[in-house]
């Protein structure tokens, strides 16, 4: 089957057509356009305005409801964009059902979003596994989200009455409790819908990784975040 690439943008506004997005990521979707004539993947755009979590249940739940043909969701934030288009097409060649470009953070001290595995696993060819990845960039076959939906809680959409699962929210998590560590629930902290995704996938057998080769992810702040401005601004 050819890959089939959904994009996914929540946005903040009231209507998606009355969004801010970074001039760096309306460019570099622009040029995602043109890969449809190269590299067969048809993308699409989709945006909701709504807290994270409901932003992102709600987009796989309609990808996995209204686009069947879709092989893999482009969760791309509206602040992120890449140097190298291609890399797209390079992450869908790897067969992976999660795994995302690094980037860092927008402010200082300056760091990986993407979380290591504890301890670290090594480099194998072009992808690094690791613990969990921030979703400004991230590749995710829809036979994982349909994975996912199908072990989680649904809850209906208000004021739509869609039923959506609740793949993105929130878990409460420590790194040694992946050890078997028990660990009290006051010394565990609340993570981010991308890490509790993350951590959803681990825990029924799947793997997340990053992609080494796709080069310098910019994040918009109040300038252009990225790792050449880290020290030691190496994948790791």
């Amino acid at each position: 089957m050819k890959p089939h690439i959904v994009i996914a943008t929540p946005i903040r506004a009231a209507d998606h057509r009355s969004a801010s997005v970074s001039l760096g990521y309306a460019e570099m979707l622009a040029c995602i356009s043109k890969l449809r004539l190269t590299s067969e993947i048809v993308p699409h755009t989709i945006t909701f305005s709504t807290d994270i979590v409901r932003a992102r249940n709600r987009v796989a739940a309609r990808v996995l409801r209204e686009r069947p043909e879709a092989s893999h969701v482009l969760w791309l934030d509206d602040d992120n964009w890449c140097d190298d288009i291609e890399i797209i097409p390079e992450m869908v060649a790897l067969g992976l059902d999660v795994v995302g470009a690094p980037y860092t953070n927008k402010r200082h001290p300056m760091r990986w979003v993407h979380l290591q595995l504890s301890p670290p696993a090594a480099l194998k060819g072009d992808v690094l596994e690791v613990a969990a990845v921030g979703f400004g960039f991230t590749l995710t076959s829809t036979a994982a989200l349909r994975m996912m939906s199908d072990a989680e809680r649904k809850y209906t959409d208000h004021p739509n009455p869609d039923r959506v699962s609740n793949i993105f929210g929130q878990l409460f998590h420590h790194p040694a409790q992946d050890r078997g560590v028990r660990v009290p629930e006051e010394d565990q902290a609340l993570l981010g819908e991308d890490y509790a995704f993350c951590l959803r996938w681990r825990r029924l057998g799947g793997h997340v990784h990053i992609y080494a080769k796709a080069g310098i992810i910019h994040h918009a702040g109040p300038s252009d975040w990225n790792a050449t401005q880290m020290p030691g601004g190496v994948i790791g």
